[in-house]
């Protein structure tokens, strides 16, 4: 079927479609579209029927016609119902609807005009298709023929250029004959002439493809050096993801020694060279960081070597600690008792050791040489007694560093403190190990515990010790606990009399100065309030 039947058949599918429409709409067209039903109004007169009266109540109201729908008058004297049922309504006759198919007709213009709306899509739908074609067909039509002129244009152009370059060529080959005939060049200088042509386009060639080649070369370098950026980036990626896991392994390594540091009494004992004064030194820093004022009793030790730290080398100053320390314990267990706050502030006072003067840690380093510089086996004794029994809640804590060959002349000087100082909480530094095992003055030291919830030994790299303290949730709740309340005042005797002795030697110092000079005494940091007080006590 041709594209003009096809668009006849159309136009006269919608014609008809519309020719149906307009009948469907006439034919629902109604006068009376609903079923009536007249009705007449007679009241009865009290008279009597053929009475005069009756007559006249007949010619006023039983002769005016009412209309109602026949559902209503079917619904008459039920509930709803607006007609009566009383004796002077009575029923003349049914008037049916005129047109009793007009919701067929109305029917039918609906599925007309959907038909309508429907032919005139699908033809829409179909002449786009068409256009689409069209066009396409067009532009491909026009682009083979542009393709064709542009050919025969190329063609042309090159035919007129190797005709060009041929009549040059006889041109010149005629005059250089002419020339020569002429005596004005001879056939030798000719031939050197072509010669030098032909070298230059030779040369001209050579530096087309030099220049080919050193692009090429570019590209290449470009690519090596992405290559190169590349796998640098890679080995980047890879030594960070390394060292990520490797301070991972650092921290699993040292959680066992923040157990350390909550524990009131413990034992450092190993071989010379083993590791000892490391894991000394490490748990110092960690003491510090975290608060606490750190006392050192060494005798074989330089005070200068120690920065934050109170260093008690002499022998003098030794005995004297000792033999305060049983004061000091009763001092602060009298302070305790006289703090006037609830039961829940005490336990965090308590806990957290304020108002008692600070937190202290004591190190008796060297314990073995105590006797041979003088220091009394009795005091010392004395101090480890009370070390392993009730000092714990009174903010000290202790830790005894010991040789392994010499541990039990310690504990003998305790009468009968032997067992209880051999079940204490302690670490066995065993040796140094290299990454083969064999002993090396730099390392890992392998470490037994005892008396700590890990039993089995532990190698530590105790010489690449990562900075960050994060490494449990219970050491991050206690540090974020401690530093949302106020930096408790030290009130230590010895420290202000330091700091008395400092302000008399450098004369009036400034508040900044002494702030710096209390905080690298004593390890606290002072509030405003605080130093105001401190300054006071000074007399600045």
């Amino acid at each position: 079927m041709s594209k003009g039947v096809n668009a006849v058949v159309e136009l006269a599918t919608i014609a008809a479609l519309f020719g149906a429409t307009v009948f469907c709409t006439i034919s629902s067209l109604s006068k009376q579209p609903y079923d009536l039903v007249e009705i007449r109004f007679c009241p009865p007169s009290a008279n009597g029927i053929k009475s005069k009266q009756q007559k006249n109540l007949d010619r006023q109201y039983c002769s005016v016609p009412r209309f109602v729908l026949r559902e209503e008058w079917d619904m008459r004297g039920l509930f709803g119902s607006r007609i009566p049922e009383r004796e002077d309504v009575q029923f003349k006759r049914l008037l049916p609807t005129d047109n009793p198919n007009q919701h067929w007709a109305l029917t039918g213009t609906a599925v007309s005009l959907a038909a309508i709306s429907l032919a005139i899509y699908t033809r829409n739908s179909s002449l786009q298709s068409k256009y689409y074609s069209w066009l396409e067909e067009t532009k491909t039509t026009n682009f083979e023929l542009w393709q064709d002129s542009k050919s025969q244009r190329d063609l042309k152009t090159v035919a007129t250029q190797i005709n060009t370059q041929f009549k040059a060529d006889i041109y010149s080959a005629v005059d250089s004959q002419n020339r020569v005939e002429a005596g004005l060049i001879s056939t030798e200088r000719l031939a050197q002439e072509q010669q030098m042509q032909d070298n230059l386009g030779l040369t001209q060639y050579e530096l087309m493809i030099a220049e080919f080649r050193r692009k090429i070369a570019e590209e290449e370098l470009a690519k090596a050096r992405a290559e190169k950026e590349k796998e640098k980036v890679l080995n980047a990626k890879d030594s960070k993801v390394a060292k990520e896991s490797n301070k991972l392994e650092l921290e699993e390594q040292y959680r066992w020694i923040y157990k350390l540091l909550k524990l009131p009494f413990r034992v450092l004992s190993g071989e010379q060279g083993s590791g000892k004064s490391t894991l000394e030194r490490l748990m110092i820093r960690l003491l510090k960081e975290d608060g606490w004022y750190v006392v050192i009793i060494n005798p074989e030790t330089n005070p200068d070597v120690w920065s934050g730290v109170k260093v008690l080398a002499d022998v003098e100053e030794i005995t004297e600690f000792f033999k305060a320390f049983p004061e000091t314990i009763r001092s602060r267990q009298q302070h305790a008792r006289n703090l006037k706050i609830d039961e829940d502030d005490y336990l965090d006072t308590l806990e957290d050791k304020q108002g008692l003067d600070g937190k202290v840690a004591v190190f008796l380093m060297e314990a073995n040489t105590y006797e041979v510089h003088g220091v009394e086996p009795v005091l010392w004794a004395d101090f480890l007694k009370q070390s392993l029994t009730n000092i714990r809640k009174w903010g000290y804590t202790v830790c005894l560093t010991a040789h392994s060959d010499n541990q039990t002349s310690v504990a003998s000087k305790l009468k009968g403190f032997s067992a209880m100082i051999d079940d204490a909480p302690r670490v066995d530094c065993v040796a140094k190990a290299g990454e083969n095992g064999e002993a090396t003055s730099s390392g890992k030291a392998l470490l037994k515990m005892k008396g700590i919830r890990d039993k089995e030994p532990l190698e530590v790299d105790l010489y690449n010790y990562p900075r960050s303290k994060k490494f449990d949730s219970e050491s991050a709740t206690s540090t974020s606990k401690k530093s949302s309340r106020t930096t408790p005042a030290a009130t230590s005797g010895d420290w202000y009399e330091e700091m008395q002795e400092w302000v008399n030697e450098i004369g009036t110092p400034s508040s900044v100065n002494v702030k710096a000079k209390w905080e690298s005494l004593t390890g606290h940091t002072l509030n405003s309030e605080g130093l105001r007080e401190l300054m006071k006590h000074l007399g600045l």
